[in-house]
């Protein structure tokens, strides 16, 4: 890792505290809800109102932690009291060890040698006790440490802006919908979805039936449809074979159809860009004549999203029938201010977009800029 300093097995920098961990799956957490933290294999995963263990602690995944992406922390500092299950390895540093430096360097290595499994990597004690850890002075890894969090805070809050001007362009979005179709109520009627569209479901073949699957078909699920404003969709995750569309309840329908989620969730929006079917998760609903614009008819769907989860029902999760989804109505303005409205609303959901790529390449280079410089710090190169 670096020729600064020596390295040094990681079981000879801590000691393991594992025995003490006890599992308590999220039910048992609920009803236990208290201030003390809960890790996991990923970090903080919940709270109850005890505690096993008092830090300073170092916490390391052991299983199902993200061993082989660079850009994410498997090892996680806390000084105080926390619970820990089994998903995690806990290490209490030796005095000659700073936790905070230990976990940074932690962060920095090359897990694939050490971890077992590819669906699944798990590092067990044995693996992780010969994990190679770089060993400056103490005052060092203290200063080592203490520049680190100060970049990584730094990070975190340009991180936090990005996420928020991104929760703040979500908004903006719904308010632009919901401002434009507001305006074309002037011009227009309500009709109920059931005299705009003809409504079908859909199916989903057995499972265990590989020739039931391929891609012949373009099968849509509820995770296929966007989870924003509508957006066209041509082909789901995975696809019917002929063979299994005749096996299901699933109709093939032609372009030009709306698809609607109406459980797990409830109000997804999609525009079939070609001939598809989907599972008994969604609605297709093809326009009965002309005077339907699918852009507009799409983004009205989805500003009555909230109406249509209000209406659902169902004791398993919600649940929108035929019958209901039928009775939703909608404003249907003139074919021209449709075609207005929708051709505005694209264009400024165009403009979101670009911005939204800009937000996420500077997310990139923030948290490769992150990798960076921990890796830099472990050869003695210090952020300024």
């Amino acid at each position: 890792m670096t020729a600064c300093w020596p390295t040094a097995p990681l079981g000879a920098l801590v000691a393991c505290l594992d025995a003490r961990r006890v599992p308590l799956n999220r039910a048992r957490r609920a009803r236990r809800p208290g201030p003390v933290p809960y890790y996991g294999a990923s970090g903080i995963i919940g709270h109850v109102d005890e505690a096993l263990f008092d830090g300073p602690l170092v916490l390391l995944g052991e299983d199902s932690a993200p061993f082989l992406d660079p850009m994410r922390d498997v090892a996680f500092f806390h000084d105080g009291p926390l619970w820990a299950g089994n998903h995690v390895h806990v290490l209490r540093p030796r005095p000659h060890v700073d936790g905070r430096f230990l976990v940074h360097a932690l962060n920095t290595l090359d897990y694939a040698p050490y971890v077992e499994g590819t669906t699944r990597p798990k590092l067990v004690r044995a693996r992780m006790n010969d994990l190679p850890v770089p060993c400056p002075p103490l005052d060092q890894q203290r200063k080592i440490a203490d520049a680190l969090d100060q970049a990584l805070r730094r990070i975190g809050r340009q991180l936090g802006e990005l996420a928020h001007q991104a929760g703040l362009a979500r908004e903006r979005e719904e308010a632009e919908i919901l401002h434009a179709l507001s305006a074309a109520r002037a011009d227009g009627g309500i009709r109920p979805l059931g005299a705009t569209f003809s409504i079908t479901g859909g199916g989903t073949p057995s499972t265990s039936r590989p020739e039931y699957w391929g891609r012949d078909v373009a099968w849509i699920t509820p995770a296929d449809l966007p989870a924003g404003p509508p957006a066209w969709v041509s082909h789901g995750a995975r696809g019917l074979s002929f063979m299994g569309l005749a096996a299901c309840r699933a109709t093939l329908v032609t372009a030009c159809a709306l698809v609607i989620s109406t459980r797990a969730p409830v109000g997804r929006v999609g525009m079939g860009a070609g001939p598809l079917a989907v599972s008994q998760g969604c609605k297709v609903l093809v326009p009965r004549g002309q005077d339907v614009d699918l852009c507009y008819a799409a983004l009205a769907l989805h500003a009555a999203g909230p109406e249509l989860r209000r209406r659902a029902g169902g004791s398993v999760f919600p649940e929108v029938d035929t019958a209901t989804l039928s009775s939703l109505e909608i404003c249907l303005p003139p074919l021209h201010t449709q075609r207005a409205v929708a051709r505005g609303i694209t264009e400024l959901l165009a403009g979101l977009r670009e911005q939204d790529c800009a937000r996420d390449r500077l997310a990139s280079v923030l948290r490769e800029y992150r990798v960076a410089i921990r890796r830099a710090a472990m050869d003695g190169h210090l952020p300024a």
